[in-house]
């Protein structure tokens, strides 16, 4: 490792390289880790360019050590924790809005670009872009590369990424889609050849480090609005959804549970304190006054056509038994949850005014991410409900959107635990051994697909050809597998 340093201070500054154990510990965990579990790098170096990256993975290459890289560090799900130590290469100073083309609508960023970046340079302009439920300071080029799970996947196409370019450590630098010619700018995911911007999203790190994305960006309309409904089942909210995208009548449209609303007045009030309703044994009844979910519907275009879009969402939803929830009411009885809201499906940028506080107050967790057909996630919300009640403790709550004209449905069961890491590590290894097997029951059982790699190459199996092909590949890009090999994925 000395020998690496010495290699990598070459390319990289004083000020941009570290082996000191203070910083390095930094890096050593996110909110997915255990405590006790903690795997610190053996060095951390800060990218600036392009070049650097290429001169950091021709040395880690011939070294075979192993490459973390890590754009925002706003991770809680043990992606970018170097399991096998080696060298993290955090990229938050690779920080340009390179290109905001207002003509082909896409944005050409690099990865440590942050939502709120992008989401204020884009209002400027007359645009939005997709937003996942993360942080305004993580990352749009990293959220992307996983396919993400925002707010602008059901009537638009749910994949925001169209050409990257991409350092591997045995390749080269590769350029995808349009980007491919030189001549040809970014604007296309597709050419007249195959399509490899799909071969390295969701790829988590392994196969190279992408330095520019193309992503779409879209055009906010003459008029914007956000349309509440309050539904007492789950299955009406989802006719109601399938309605909405099919029919054109809105953009976006997802579900939230109560306690997922609760969690957002939370952040509102920036309270350290769990309230103690999210907290009662029921988790499935809601509060008395407080509906058991909420659909939340973006609509923007002509003034005259968003406001018969409006009335049909809500006539759709009271023939199904919902009722609308009007913008002021909402303001007056859920004022934290209509604030995140508004901002997340109509401004279009991230709130998270009390985040801060909520990592104080309990541990958020990713949970249980997947999707699946419409009719096979009505079940899957029944087999969830049930295992919470024996395995988990409250508060639980999960929310649901259609994604690709509502073909298959995005479904996120979270449980947020409460109190400090190191008094919950008992109950964490207890969920990390229930989401073991659980994604392969869910495929086997209901054909309801893990939504991001989860460690388990057991899963991973469950692809037969289409594993061992990517596996060849694999070899071609990367044959020392040095990145990011704590994903276990290869």
């Amino acid at each position: 490792m000395s020998e690496l340093f010495r290699a990598l201070s070459s390319v990289f500054p004083k000020d941009r390289i570290s082996d000191d154990e203070v910083v390095l510990a930094g890096y050593g965990a996110d909110a997915a880790i255990a405590p006790g579990s903690v795997t610190l790098p053996s060095l951390v170096v800060l990218p600036k360019t392009m070049e650097e990256i290429r001169h950091l993975l021709q040395i880690a290459h011939r070294s075979r050590v192993p490459v973390t890289p890590m754009a925002r560090g706003s991770n809680i799900a043990g992606m970018s924790v170097p399991l096998q130590g080696g060298v993290v290469a955090d990229l938050r100073l690779m920080n340009k809005i390179i290109e905001i083309n207002e003509d082909a609508a896409y944005a050409l960023i690099e990865p440590g670009v942050t939502f709120h970046d992008l989401s204020m340079k884009l209002r400027e302009k007359g645009f939005f872009c997709h937003l996942p439920t993360a942080a305004g300071g993580s990352s749009p080029l990293a959220n992307y590369m996983m396919r993400p799970s925002g707010n602008f996947t059901a009537k638009w196409d749910p994949d925001p990424l169209l050409s990257l370019e991409v350092v591997t450590p045995d390749a080269g630098i590769v350029k995808t889609g349009s980007a491919a010619f030189e001549t040809a700018g970014w604007r296309a995911r597709y050419h007249c050849f195959p399509d490899l911007t799909g071969l390295f999203a969701n790829s988590y790190g392994t196969l190279g480090i992408v330095t520019k994305a193309a992503v779409k960006i879209f055009d906010r309309g003459e008029d914007e609005r956000l349309v509440l409904t309050t539904f007492d089942d789950f299955p009406p909210a989802m006719e109601y959804m399938k309605r909405l995208v099919r029919r054109n009548l809105a953009e976006s449209v997802t579900f939230w549970t109560w306690g997922w609303n609760m969690f957002h007045e939370m952040m509102l009030s920036k309270s350290e304190k769990m309230p103690e309703v999210m907290l009662k044994p029921d988790q499935k009844t809601p509060p008395p006054g407080v509906p058991f979910g909420i659909a939340s519907a973006r609509l923007s275009g002509y003034k005259e056509v968003v406001d018969a879009q409006e009335q049909t969402c809500i006539k759709i939803a009271r023939e199904l038994g919902g009722e609308y929830l009007n913008n002021e009411e909402a303001k007056e009885k859920h004022p934290g949850c209509y604030e995140y809201l508004d901002s997340y499906f109509v401004k279009g940028i991230h709130p998270k005014p009390g985040e801060e506080s909520q990592i104080r107050a309990g541990l958020h967790l990713p949970g249980c991410l997947l999707t699946a057909e419409p009719s096979k996630l009505l079940e899957i919300e029944k087999f969830m409900w049930d295992l919470a009640e024996r395995e988990f403790k409250p508060p639980y709550f999960y929310r649901a959107l259609p994604y690709s004209h509502g073909r298959e449905f995005f479904f996120a069961f979270v449980v947020y635990v409460t109190g400090s890491l190191i008094e919950q590590r008992e109950y964490l290894l207890h969920l990390k051994g229930i989401y073991g097997d659980l994604y392969r029951n869910l495929l086997r059982n209901y054909g309801g697909v893990m939504f991001r790699y989860r460690k388990d190459p057991a899963f991973f199996g469950m692809t037969g050809s289409y594993g061992e092909l990517l596996r060849r590949i694999k070899k071609l890009v990367d044959p020392n597998n040095i990145m990011n090999p704590g994903m276990i994925l290869f």
